[in-house]
């Protein structure tokens, strides 16, 4: 086949591009802006190991340019394959991906005034310009060393249009060539905008967005696969990412890193939830570049990728969860999200895991542990799972029991949890355990009058209790104004051990000899009775006596109110060393 066209006479005006095959193959492609990635891909065809592109604005034009440092084209070359459709250089060459000789054509898509190659090897240079009707000419550039080729497209456009072109330019370089195996450099000169030139790198690394994922490389393919399913809890789309690769599903499918095709919409059986990339030589574009070939090699690659979903990536998961749990137990921020997104793969299909093998981060140590798996056995009981969305003083007590306490702090770790366990019931550890802090014996000289008034009005009530102290209370029931502990607290002292919020609501209402009354400092009825108790402490007392049975029980009975009014009216003398308090 000829040539596109012979010189045209000097001066004349730039015809319309003639109906016939060159016509038709620029409107075969999908996308007009894809003739940068069909530039890309001659010059990593040619060896190129770096390639730029350039958008800027020129006097009333639009130089859009892609220069690669490969290795040139004779004369030879331009006349011949470069020029003349369907005659490619490259068939049969299984290292080059272009097979169909009509790649270059498709610098005519967006309409450019003229097209000039630049392009040099072996000490010599040429210049091609060709123009919108298709006829070209081609001079001796001259000598000039090393090699390479720079393509430019002129086109007249306004400011407006130059900063859509080149938006368009941008993403259609992250979208095709994004994954490419070789360095690409975009920058973007507005000198009518007097801003200054951005320049970014195009290629990046062959990954899928997924909180963990896979990659085996298997003769000349690569296969990347994760699980979408937690990915949102990550950080957002990353740069030159495309907003796509963000859907349920994601299937994208390369040549040396160049896009064949992506798809969220088309849902390979088996592939429901997954994200995942296949680059081989052995995959093929379409004619018209938008689609994959689905040959055998199509077929193979999503039989492998099958395979890899169901061993290596939910292997890879449950060996990764533990390691995700303890950087969630040390930190917060991105260590507890990546956790997050972790679980949430890990409760999904097509990667869910059994309840037993998930560990979950711990807000305190139990038995020097801070991740914990297996917790269903608490989840089958009565007993709740405890969540707490930090460690502090009292889940370091619940720990000392041996309670395991959840750390929870990612938004989404108790509604991940609920789905791990959907029968158990979750409690807040604050709301369903205290720790109790007594007031140091320097502290509760003050108040030893007013102690011994409420011990002795209990006594006279027949609630007697073995000693009444002042306390601090962290977690549930802060709000009582006293407590009934066992006598003495548990191992040494009630600061030392927490305490179920449900047990100690049970022995409220019995005031026995065993029993150690605590009152809470932080409470407005013994804070008010302390304030009463420095003028008046037998009514302080009295009337602290009265408000703690009523807080505890309810209406005090006709006998009880008996005795408290017949103490309030014939106190006992207050001695030097209180009775009740511990020497």
């Amino acid at each position: 086949m000829d040539p596109y066209r012979s010189f045209r006479a000097p001066g004349a005006a730039p015809p319309a591009p003639p109906p016939g095959p060159v016509a038709d193959m620029v409107q075969q492609f999908a996308d007009p802006y894809a003739f940068l990635r069909e530039l890309v891909q001659n010059g990593m065809d040619a060896g190129a190991r770096k390639i730029a592109v350039r958008v800027e604005t020129l006097p009333d034009a639009c130089a859009t340019s892609v220069a690669d440092d490969g290795c040139g084209m004779s004369r030879e070359d331009i006349e011949g394959p470069l020029l003349t459709l369907f005659s490619s250089s490259k068939e049969g060459d299984p290292g080059k991906i272009g097979k169909y000789g009509v790649g270059f054509v498709s610098v005519l898509a967006i309409q450019p005034e003229e097209v000039d190659v630049e392009t040099w090897r072996d000490g010599q240079a040429w210049r091609l310009r060709l123009r919108s009707d298709t006829s070209y000419e081609l001079e001796d550039a001259g000598p000039r060393q090393d090699s390479g080729t720079r393509v430019t497209l002129i086109q007249r456009l306004s400011r407006e249009a130059f900063v859509e072109h080149a938006r368009r330019a941008q993403a259609a370089l992250r979208r095709w060539c994004r994954h490419a195996r070789c360095e690409i450099a975009l920058s973007i000169a507005d000198h009518e905008g007097n801003a200054r030139a951005s320049v970014e790198r195009i290629d990046t690394p062959l990954s899928v967005a997924a909180p963990v994922s896979v990659t085996a490389v298997e003769e000349e393919t690569t296969f990347v696969v994760g699980p979408s399913a937690g990915a949102q809890h990550l950080a957002q789309q990353r740069g030159g990412e495309p907003a796509a690769e963000h859907g349920q599903s994601f299937a994208g499918f390369y040549n040396r890193g160049l896009t064949l095709f992506e798809t969220t919409d088309e849902l390979f059986s088996g592939l429901s939830g997954v994200r995942f990339k296949v680059m081989s030589p052995h995959l093929q574009h379409t004619l018209s570049r938008d689609n994959v070939r689905r040959e055998d090699a199509f077929w193979e690659a999503l039989a492998r990728v099958r395979e890899l979903v169901k061993g290596p990536l939910r292997r890879e998961l449950a060996a990764r969860l533990p390691q995700a749990a303890a950087g969630a137990a040390a930190g917060e921020g991105a260590a507890a999200a990546a956790y997050a997104a972790m679980l949430e793969a890990a409760l999904s299909p097509p990667t869910a895991l059994d309840p037993d093998e998930i560990p979950f981060p711990l807000a305190s140590a139990v038995a020097g542990d801070r991740i914990r798996a297996g917790l269903r056995a608490l989840a089958r009981g009565r007993e709740p799972l405890l969540v707490a969305e930090r460690p502090g003083a009292l889940t370091e007590a619940m720990a000392q029991d041996g309670l395991p306490v959840v750390l929870c702090n990612h938004p989404a770790t108790v509604a991940l949890l609920k789905r791990c366990f959907p029968t158990a019931r979750i409690e807040e550890a604050r709301a369903a355990y205290l720790r109790v802090r007594e007031e140091p014996e320097s502290a509760r000289a003050a108040d030893a009058p007013l102690l011994q008034v409420v011990a002795d009005a209990l006594a006279r009530a027949r609630h007697g209790v073995a000693r009444v102290s002042l306390c601090r209370i962290e977690g549930a029931l802060r709000e009582r104004g006293g407590i009934l502990l066992p006598a003495g607290g548990e191992r040494g002292g009630p600061e030392q051990s927490c305490h179920a919020a449900r047990d100690v609501v049970r022995r409220a209402a019995r005031f026995e000899p065993r029993h150690a009354l605590y009152l809470n400092v932080a409470s407005d009825t013994v804070a008010l009775a302390r304030r009463r108790a420095a003028v008046d402490p037998v009514t302080a007392g009295n009337l602290l006596a009265r408000a703690l049975l009523v807080e505890a029980k309810g209406p005090l009975d006709p006998e009880d109110s008996d005795r408290l009014l017949d103490l309030a009216a014939n106190p006992p003398p207050l001695a030097g060393a209180p009775r009740g308090l511990p020497r």
